[in-house]
């Protein structure tokens, strides 16, 4: 472009060969500009902004154009080629292409000699730090080759050109670029594909480690359920056991005596009500013994399921942290897998608080017991163990003791003692038997819904690395045909020239 105080090439040019100066502007950011200049028939020169210039996009054109070219110019002012964000590009340009670069000091009339000798070899310097094992540096004044000076330097610059690109090398050499720029792409591409399957392979044996952990958790569960529901069993066989001896040793001929003629007299020592009285004493002492043990009981569940969505949350957290290299040819992938992490760490982490599980141990609140209904689900869990006390045994002692009254009343204790104490103790047995079977089926029916709930959340995990590994493992494996074609190209074409 022009030599200006403001930043003039706002855009990318290409200039190549024409019969008559024009100009076409291809898009926002691209011109095309023809130029009846000699050699643009065997090459096109592409002009990009200066990297510290202010236009905006600049950088972006830069980077999309460069990796296409087959020789790159740095080009910068003989007296300051310190500029940081021009060396930044060549990071880009040396270590990921692999191109041919070449350094061009301009306006070196304006610099001392001293000077330009010192910046010579700073640019020397920068670009040895780079990669750059044998820098070639040109000095060039525009000013000195209008003028049609011999030291102007544009003649060892025409020269080089023409040794590297337009002296009948071109062609090998534009081959060579574009096999060196595909073997720069199929290793890249290899490299991130081999990335990925390592993550795959580690976010594959994070799913397995879960499931085993749901596996084992809820194996923990059930145990925890077992024991509780023993601890309710033998409760209830310690209280039965003192009704029992207490309704035999009621029925005893002295006790029977006492109460018939105190009836007489007072209507409270009769045999119903001492029924009665038997019946309410022994369900306030379950009710009562019943609600701390479930209350225990229901926290040891609790703490064993928290622990473990505890640990599940921690472990999403570290897996969330490793994180996919943000390269730019799989930077979706890497996003769609922290999208799903995050998902399911949300999901885990509202589990974890106690409204979640109360929809699901509130799926029969017909069972539950109406103080419970607003609760959290400690209060639930209890809910549910006391509700299926209830249901399982209160109703049939109660019966039990309601027909021992009838019987006795009805004058048949006499024929009939044994049989009675006998029915009696048989009815508490088999109440026994009916609570524990449907405390058992009715927590652990809870159970397996909060472990569906748990194991749901983590489908839509489950679900991205199976997606991912039909995805990938089809693409290494082309990768690796393409690679090896690749090679077999690359040494034949070597061979032929």
């Amino acid at each position: 472009c022009k030599v200006d105080a403001a930043p003039c090439t706002d855009v990318v040019q290409k200039l190549e060969y024409s019969e008559s100066r024009n100009e076409s502007q291809l898009s926002e950011f691209y011109k095309r500009i023809g130029v009846p200049a000699e050699i643009l028939k065997s090459i096109a020169i592409v002009d990009t902004p200066g990297t510290n210039t202010i236009i905006k996009h600049h950088q972006e054109i830069t980077q999309k154009f460069v990796p296409n070219s087959d020789l790159v110019l740095f080009v910068f002012p003989a007296k300051n080629p310190h500029t940081q964000s021009a060396w930044d590009l060549l990071d880009f340009v040396s270590e990921e292409w692999k191109k041919k670069v070449v350094f061009v000091l301009q306006q070196a009339d304006l610099a001392r000699p001293d000077e330009l000798k010192t910046n010579i070899e700073k640019v020397k310097e920068y670009a040895i730090k780079r990669g750059i094992e044998s820098p070639i540096v040109f000095t060039t004044s525009a000013i000195l080759e209008l003028e049609g000076k011999e030291n102007s330097g544009f003649e060892e610059v025409r020269n080089f050109i023409h040794n590297t690109i337009t002296g009948g090398k071109h062609l090998k050499l534009k081959l060579q670029s574009i096999l060196d720029t595909s073997d720069q792409v199929i290793s890249k591409s290899g490299e991130s594909l081999n990335q990925l399957k390592a993550t795959l392979d580690k976010d594959m044996a994070f799913a397995l480690k879960i499931k085993l952990r749901l596996e084992t958790g809820e194996k923990h569960s059930t145990y925890e359920i077992k024991s509780l529901v023993e601890r309710l069993v033998s409760n209830y066989d310690k209280i039965s056991y003192e009704v029992k001896d207490e309704f035999e040793e009621g029925l005893s001929i002295v006790s029977l005596f006492k109460r018939t003629f105190g009836a007489i007299f007072n209507k409270d020592s009769s045999i119903k009500n001492w029924i009665e009285e038997l019946q309410k004493r022994f369900e306030n002492n379950l009710k009562n013994s019943f609600e701390e043990i479930a209350d225990d009981g229901a926290k040891h569940f609790l703490n064993g399921i928290r622990q473990l969505l505890q640990t599940l949350i921690d472990e999403l957290d570290i897996k969330e942290q490793q994180k996919i290299k943000k390269d730019e040819l799989y930077i979706k992938i890497g996003e769609e897998r922290a999208e799903v992490i995050q998902d399911v760490k949300l999901k885990v982490t509202d589990l974890l608080a106690n409204d979640s599980f109360t929809t699901f141990l509130n799926s029969n609140p017909s069972n539950l017991a109406p103080t419970a209904m607003g609760g959290g689900l400690l209060t639930i869990i209890g809910a549910i163990i006391l509700s299926t006390t209830q249901i399982a045994f209160l109703d049939i002692t109660g019966g039990i003791l309601t027909g021992a009254g009838l019987l006795i009343a009805g004058g048949v204790l006499l024929f009939k003692k044994s049989k009675i104490i006998k029915q009696f103790k048989e009815g508490l047995d088999s109440g026994k038997t009916k609570f524990k079977r449907e405390l058992s089926d009715k927590l652990n029916r809870k159970l397996s819904l909060i472990y569906e709930d748990i194991n749901r959340s983590f489908i839509p995990f489950y679900e991205y690395t199976e997606s991912e590994k039909n995805r990938l493992l089809p693409l290494i494996e082309k990768s690796k045909i393409v690679k090896n074609k690749f090679r077999i190209l690359k040494n034949e074409i070597d061979s032929g020239f």
